[in-house]
């Protein structure tokens, strides 16, 4: 719903190729979003709205209508907060007057995003609970929307930099029922949500709640297998490795940590694969002279 597009040009330039929607979905989004996008003019993501068309050698101008005020803009501080570029999110944001937006959504959009900016930009924890405050109680356009599971969040985080970690908790509950009931919907892009449960996970593991954490990561991995994608698989299996290292399964955990290093290194993440790789570098090097030494006075062949 961030950009209002006309869908049937990308369908007549992925018919144009000889595409199939799963052709032109892969590694981009999945092909029930390509559907979407086809039959209900609307797309969530400009991130994944760019990659499309480029793929398909079209302009985001030929296919974007942002009918109403703010849908342009939107879609630009939601790719931001995203991937936690606050700063961005901050410039774009103001570029927005709340008093000209149409509807209680993006009234509600506007207040989660305002949310974020308040609690990493301009560190006012209480300014920043506000505005999430908005969003759930005033601007909420349906019982169970993603700005509500986001907006959740947002609060969660904030008790957790007050060290209130009970209240923190109770809300990355809350936002995590709440983003189960956005997936089952299927009424949001899945690459939006990984992203959405990352973060949650990420909580979660900061607050030692590492049985939490460990069943979403199963949850969403099954998903992402299911719908043949590998979007941030690697950050996932990081993820499960240090839930893993902290509840005393080193073997487990070590394997999860170099299946991280892999698909991060497939899927192209190499700040992520580095990182790995320099972690455990003093572990590799420990377990080669081990193996050494298990050998030592017997000859070597090199084949």
């Amino acid at each position: 719903m961030a950009m209002v597009i006309t869908g049937s040009l990308i369908r007549k330039a992925r018919r144009d190729k000889g595409m199939s929607q799963v052709q032109l979905a892969e590694e981009i989004c999945t092909q029930a979003t390509i559907s979407s996008i086809e039959s209900r003019n609307t797309c969530t993501s400009v991130d994944i709205l760019f990659k499309i068309c480029k793929r398909l050698d079209l302009k985001i101008t030929d296919v974007a209508k942002n009918s109403r005020y703010g849908d342009k803009v939107f879609s630009y501080i939601e790719d931001d907060m995203r991937n936690h570029l606050y700063a961005d999110a901050n410039k774009h944001i103001g570029q927005i007057d709340s008093k000209k937006l149409e509807s209680r959504y993006l009234k509600g959009k506007y207040h989660c995003y305002q949310g974020f900016i308040e609690l990493y930009i301009n560190d006012d924890i209480n300014e920043a609970i506000y505005n999430f405050n908005l969003q759930l109680t005033q601007y909420s356009a349906d019982e169970f929307t993603f700005y509500q599971a986001w907006s959740n969040l947002g609060i969660g985080l904030a008790y957790q930099k007050l060290g209130k970690l009970k209240r923190a908790e109770s809300f990355i509950d809350a936002s995590a029922k709440i983003l189960s009931k956005v997936k089952k919907a299927g009424k949001h892009d899945m690459i939006v949500i990984v992203d959405l449960y990352v973060d949650i996970i990420a909580a979660y593991s900061e607050l030692e709640k590492y049985d939490r954490a460990l069943v979403l990561i199963h949850e969403i991995l099954k998903q992402l297998t299911e719908d043949d994608l590998i979007y941030k698989v690697d950050i996932l299996a990081e993820l499960e490795s240090k839930c893993l290292y902290a509840q005393g399964e080193v073997i487990a955990a070590t394997m999860k940590q170099f299946a991280a290093m892999f698909i991060a290194e497939l899927r192209g993440n190499t700040e992520l694969s580095e990182k790995i790789l320099k972690r455990n570098q003093s572990h590799i090097v420990q377990m080669v002279k081990k193996e050494l030494k298990k050998n030592e006075g017997n000859p070597t062949y090199v084949q």
